[in-house]
């Protein structure tokens, strides 16, 4: 029992409300169970928008890092030089071709007419760090891209042209041979690692810093 503190009357110890003057009790037990069932609500209905916000930070950043790395890729890309007005890859499968590079005042070259002939060739740079397998090839567009030689998860560093795609001899893994996006198999992520190079005279030169800082990407 309790006592009304207004009317001094008796009350059952659940009875949110006094039975003779209506004073409400405040603490009172009903008064608990009102507060902590509409607190529960509240924080469930709170738990969905942060549950959703989390998913989409989450989700946000994948797509930045994609956005991010593909934009990379592009502008290396992009700003390979050209050495043919274009190229058609239509019925045709083009294999690598092994070439010799010079080394020469910090720079890594071969024959642009090389390139020009054979479509895709395959050379090595040898350096402290061991061997590095290089690639140059002809895209579509007439550029000529100059990469790191390997498909990173396999381990494969030979490639051959396919019609408009390249693909890894090992894997078979398939890019398209203008940008580089995967198309189907299982390293579509890493591609041949695009390097810079110019052209100079009639040689293709690469800057041999680059190459020796490159590290694998898996």
């Amino acid at each position: 029992m309790k006592t009304c503190p207004k009317c001094q009357t008796k009350n059952q110890e659940s009875g949110p409300f006094c039975k003779k003057c209506g004073f409400q009790f405040s603490g009172s037990s009903f008064q608990d169970k009102k507060e902590k069932v509409m607190g529960e609500k509240k924080r469930k209905r709170l738990w969905i928008p942060v549950s959703l916000a989390v998913v989409a930070i989450g989700l946000g950043g994948v797509g930045y890092w994609i956005f991010q790395r593909d934009t990379l890729a592009n502008s290396k890309l992009s700003s390979q030089p050209k050495i043919e007005a274009s190229v058609s890859y239509a019925g045709q499968k083009v294999p690598m071709a092994d070439v010799q590079a010079k080394v020469e005042n910090g720079k890594i070259s071969i024959p642009v007419q090389t390139v020009r002939e054979k479509k895709m060739v395959r050379f090595e740079y040898e350096g402290k760090g061991g061997k590095i397998p290089l690639v140059a090839y002809v895209a579509p567009s007439g550029r000529v891209v100059t990469a790191v030689s390997m498909c990173e998860p396999c381990k494969s560093t030979r490639f051959h042209i396919n019609e408009n795609k390249m693909v890894c001899n090992a894997c078979g893994t398939e890019w398209n041979l203008e940008t580089l996006k995967g198309i189907q198999g299982g390293c579509l992520n890493y591609p041949p690692d695009v390097i810079p190079s110019m052209i100079e005279g009639d040689r293709i030169r690469i800057d041999e810093k680059v190459v020796t800082q490159w590290k694998p990407r898996v």
